[in-house]
């Protein structure tokens, strides 16, 4: 794909609601293409749940620093049992890991840490396909407002199909779905990450919480 066929995509499937357009890609490009991922976040229900309805089955690859909330990887498997999912999950490698707990490098390194854990492993899974499907919203930080339904990044054409859901919009799909918000999200939490480096906030501001820090590597 080029940019004139990204900008076509985002002008068609600028027209249609996030779940037709989650229906539309699978339709439009082979599954095997297709990488869908997700932190089993506490913004991670609406996309789970669209997933389950359009194409039932299909791998999530679930990115395990092994630093999660217990009550995250809990939030995981009810999610897992509530809509029939199929996951992949996605680990550093023992020695990197283990290096990042013995030293604690969130604190002297977080972006060395996050990269070691989170982007380094998930490298080869990327390799062979064609659409990367997350699901970042535009209300979440300032770089995510800039971002359009599909973006070119590194290689492959990024979408998010919930880009523009505003928080109304998905406590609503929750409710009509019947799926069960994060846990954490009742305490305080509005987004969630690593043990050591969220604390209870409003919107992504209990992430990396005194530094400039505001994505993982993941994304940008």
């Amino acid at each position: 794909m080029n940019d004139i066929e990204i900008s076509e995509l985002n002008k068609v499937y600028g027209l249609l609601n996030p779940i037709d357009r989650l229906a539309k890609v699978f339709t439009d490009f082979d599954h095997e293409d297709i990488l869908v991922t997700s932190s089993f976040g506490t913004t991670s229900g609406i996309l789970m749940g669209m997933v389950s309805n359009v194409a039932p089955g299909h791998p999530i690859h679930f990115i395990d620093t092994t630093f999660c909330f217990d009550k995250t990887l809990g939030y995981k498997n009810t999610l897992t049992k509530h809509l029939g999912l199929t996951i992949i999950n996605v680990l550093p490698s023992v020695e990197d890991n283990l290096k990042a707990r013995e030293t604690q490098m969130w604190l002297s390194d977080k972006n060395k840490c996050c990269h070691i854990n989170k982007t380094k492993p998930f490298e080869p899974f990327k390799r062979k396909k064609k659409i990367w499907v997350s699901g970042l919203l535009m209300n979440q930080t300032p770089f995510r407002q800039n971002l359009e339904i599909f973006e070119r990044r590194n290689g492959l054409v990024k979408m998010h199909p919930n880009i523009d859901t505003s928080a109304g919009e998905f406590e609503e799909f929750l409710i009509e779905n019947k799926i069960p918000p994060h846990p954490l999200k009742l305490e305080g939490y509005d987004s969630v990450g690593c043990t050591h480096c969220t604390l209870k906030g409003a919107g992504r501001s209990g992430r990396w919480q005194g530094t400039s820090k505001t994505e993982c590597g993941l994304h940008v």
